[in-house]
């Protein structure tokens, strides 16, 4: 056994660069594993991890202010309760930090609770930034709900409750429930906000069941805990249900892209690892002739040569888990806020830990094991003649042909290199490959989100919105000017002041709550704006809740008072409605409901029904069923409607942000219009986050592939060493060897460029769709198509850039080898 650990100590110390290589291929392996297989752990099922972590509430009741707060309490001892928490007063205020004379410091409507502790046996708040309460004259606000003051620098700021009194307190952190029971918390004795005097106060209970996994069960569990409590006195209620469902139907969308990235991580890495061993063992059969020359049995000479190659990968695993672990924790929390969860990252699971410590050298071991085992089994003189270099008859004629090319020398023999090795160079090109058609799949994904973004919000169409602070007839509220994205599901819970059952979600923008009332007149506000130079398009636009027959939840129809084909929604199929009868669809509510284009629908309101005919179904970020319509195909179910808003589209170079200035300065703050200036960065951290995520693994993947190509040119570098030597002997220049060095891998590159562009597209191609259909929605053609013909040539060279760049460190260590010692190196 001494002797095998010699021989194997000897050759590590004698093959640094070797050593190195197979240590900084396998850090990377590891590191990358780590954070591909941490992804799919936390993609697997995050929502219930997360709820778990923070004991989320399954069912939240509102009760009626004056309802006594220890009947409240005596319902946690019902049976089936396993914890409870409560009762928790709440009032429903919008809020601001200012004046409300300008539109940004509108926060919306929310429910603000009171609560002295942010963790206990149910609904554990997960806190962002800044601190919990400490007192009175404190807030700590939702992430969804604070918006723009999410920002950690804006922790301070004072912010004015619309309640009697306009009392207002200071804004110390920012916090999550899983399940949303509140918009915003302050201490218990808060007298001012929680009991102010003719405001819409409240008190909640949360509750955890032992079984509370359907439907069913929850209507079970709330019929129980109520029971003892007098008629009427429950004003809401709310099941974790329907927020796990629009949790999970957002982090679906996610799940094949996070997916596709681990897989080629893991196989590139594997390839990688593989190819780089059996190079490794190939390239040092000389010294196993040796050792056998020496005495080495068989069995000892595969030991030993194992053992070398072993030791350098633990050294390279154990650095790499801890690079992992650095880049994985941040990329999971991220991660969790692209999904809409609170940050309850606990860290990369131990078991992923622990496979990669475990898996990576045995990877290695068994890569090395079988050449090993090739070579044990040869004579010795057989084996030392093997080692020496490539045969020669490898490619000759090929070379041959290249060498009798109108091609500089020096590129003519670059490009018959690898035909030496021709199982290495096929290696080689795979490895490429894969790094490339990551890079060309990553580029493709990065386009498609951002023009999923850009439909979402329409903020191309209409960059400017003019929010009216009255609104008449029939109509419900949005998080947003126009459809954005939102994980909120449909609420599970009865009338009257209930708690929020969206969890934290992404607006486009402000959201709409009620603000004062103005004085000013629809009908001039839409003078005024369209007379504003620059307008190009104005519509007046209100949302109305209708019923679809055969459905049971409530149907959101956009309805504007003017043309609005102009407003950038992004069609899947079909057209937009032009008659009275007609409407355009989400494509969510489709696929949902069962519908298609050209069906006849009957819808129903307040002031009556219609039949109508879908003629177009468009993208939408909501979770709810959407539909747009012009007003006078409502009119007949929801009345007159009067503008909540008006959508502005631009003449094409027109500085929206000054527009938007100058628009404003013409109303009074009384008359309670809101010009909104709308930006792609409104709300879009979760594209943010994706894109960020989706950068980091191309970087790692295409960093690994790299790797593969700097062993290969250092393998076949070293075997054509003399050969070298001989070259520059006979006057090749430093320059001209970096040229042949590079160009032996361009051409692969190449190769495996023109591989990966179709291989790429194809992936994307059939990835996108994938998620869409995970997400409940079609998507139109124009976000799949982004690929055009400059990008494929363009990225279908980064193969060639990828192998080059990983042949430029040896390439420079060729041309500075020395004559004599080149021509001795055999």
């Amino acid at each position: 056994m001494s002797a095998i650990v010699v021989a194997a100590r000897a050759a590590v110390a004698r093959r640094k660069l070797q050593t190195v290589i197979i240590a900084a291929v396998v850090l990377l392996t590891a590191a990358t594993c780590v954070v591909a297989l941490g992804l799919l752990a936390v993609s697997h099922a995050p929502f219930d991890t997360a709820f778990r972590k923070a004991a989320g509430a399954q069912l939240s009741v509102t009760a009626a202010p004056g309802v006594p707060a220890g009947d409240l309490a005596a319902t946690a001892h019902t049976a089936g309760v396993t914890a409870a928490a409560g009762p928790f007063d709440e009032v429903v205020a919008s809020a601001s930090t200012g004046d409300g004379s300008a539109w940004s410091v509108m926060l919306g409507t929310g429910t603000i609770a009171g609560r002295s502790a942010r963790d206990g046996a149910v609904d554990r708040l997960s806190l962002d930034s800044g601190h919990w309460l400490t007192g009175p004259g404190q807030l700590v606000l939702s992430r969804a709900f604070a918006g723009p003051l999410a920002d950690p620098a804006n922790l301070g700021t004072e912010v004015t409750l619309n309640l009697p009194g306009d009392p207002t307190v200071r804004l110390v952190g920012i916090a999550d429930s899983i399940t949303g029971t509140a918009d915003g918390w302050v201490w218990p004795t808060q007298a001012d906000v929680l009991h102010a005097a003719g405001a819409t106060t409240s008190r909640q209970m949360l509750y955890r069941f032992a079984s509370a996994g359907t439907t069913g069960t929850m209507a079970a569990d709330l019929a129980t805990v109520t029971a003892a409590l007098p008629p009427g006195a429950v004003a809401g209620s709310a099941s974790w249900l329907a927020v796990r469902q629009a949790a999970n139907r957002s982090i679906s969308a996610f799940v094949p892209f996070v997916t596709a990235f681990a897989v080629l991580g893991l196989i590139l890495s594997v390839l990688i690892t593989a190819n780089i061993v059996n190079g490794a063992v190939v390239s040092g059969m000389r010294t196993i002739g040796v050792l056998k020359t020496l005495g080495f049995t068989p069995r000892q000479v595969v030991a030993a040569y194992v053992a070398q190659v072993t030791v350098p990968a633990l050294v390279g695993c154990a650095a790499g888990i801890g690079a992992g672990l650095a880049l994985a924790v941040p990329l999971l929390g991220q991660t969790e806020r692209a999904y809409n969860l609170p940050a309850n990252v606990g860290g990369v699971p131990v078991s992923v830990l622990v496979a990669v410590a475990a898996g990576a050298p045995l990877l290695v071991a068994v890569a090395a094991l079988g050449p090993a085992l090739r070579a044990g089994r040869l004579p010795a003189n057989e084996a030392i003649s093997t080692g020496r270099a490539p045969r020669s008859g490898r490619g000759f004629r090929v070379r041959r042909l290249l060498a009798a090319a109108r091609l500089p020398r020096a590129l003519a023999f670059g490009l018959g290199m690898p035909l030496a090795r021709p199982a290495r160079a096929a290696g080689t090109v795979v490895a490429v490959l894969l790094g490339a058609g990551t890079l060309v799949f990553a580029v493709g994904l990065t386009a498609s989100l951002h023009r999923v973004h850009s439909g979402f919000t329409r903020v191309d169409a209409v960059p400017v919105v003019v929010q009216l602070a009255q609104s008449g007839g029939k109509h419900v509220e949005r998080t947003g000017p126009g459809p954005g994205p939102s994980t909120a599901g449909p609420a599970s819970s009865t009338a009257g002041p209930a708690p929020s059952t969206g969890g934290p979600a992404p607006a486009t923008g402000p959201a709409t709550g009620p603000v004062p009332a103005g004085t000013a007149d629809p009908a001039e506000v839409r003078a005024t704006i369209a007379a504003q130079p620059g307008t190009a398009h104005v519509a007046g636009e209100t949302d109305v809740s209708a019923h679809l027959a055969g459905i049971s939840a409530a149907v959101t129809v956009q309805t504007y008072d003017a043309d609005a084909s102009w407003a950038g929604f992004p069609m899947v199929s079909g057209r937009w409605y032009h008659a009275a009868d007609e409407v355009v669809a989400s494509s969510y509510l489709l696929r949902q409901t069962g519908h298609r284009v050209g069906d006849r629908v009957t819808l129903a309101g307040d002031a009556g029904q219609r039949a109508v005919t879908i003629v177009g179904s468009f993208l939408d970020g909501q979770t709810a069923y959407d539909l747009v319509a012009g007003a006078t195909t409502m009119g007949p179910v929801a009345g007159q409607t009067t503008p909540q808003r008006f959508e502005v589209g631009l003449d094409p170079g027109r500085d929206s942000a000054r527009w938007a200035e100058t628009l404003q300065r013409r109303f009074s703050p009384d008359e309670g219009v809101y010009v909104e200036e709308r930006t792609q960065d409104n709300d879009n951290r979760t594209f943010i986050i994706l894109d960020a995520l989706i950068a980091t693994l191309t970087v790692l993947l295409c960093g690994v592939a790299a790797l593969g190509v700097l062993n290969t040119v250092v393998l076949n570098t070293r075997e054509r060493v003399h050969d070298i030597g001989v070259l520059k002997a006979l006057g090749m220049t430093p320059g001209q060897l970096r040229a042949m060095v590079v160009s032996s891998m361009v051409g692969l590159g190449l190769v495996a460029g023109v591989l990966a562009a179709p291989a790429g597209v194809a992936l994307h191609h059939w990835i996108l769709p994938v998620m869409g259909r995970a997400a409940g929605t079609d998507l139109p053609g124009a976000i799949v198509a982004v690929y055009g013909v400059a990008e494929l040539v363009a990225l279908g060279a980064a193969g060639a850039v990828l192998a080059a760049a990983g042949a430029l460190v040896p390439a420079g260590w060729a041309a500075r080898t020395r004559v004599a010692n080149a021509l001795r190196a055999e």
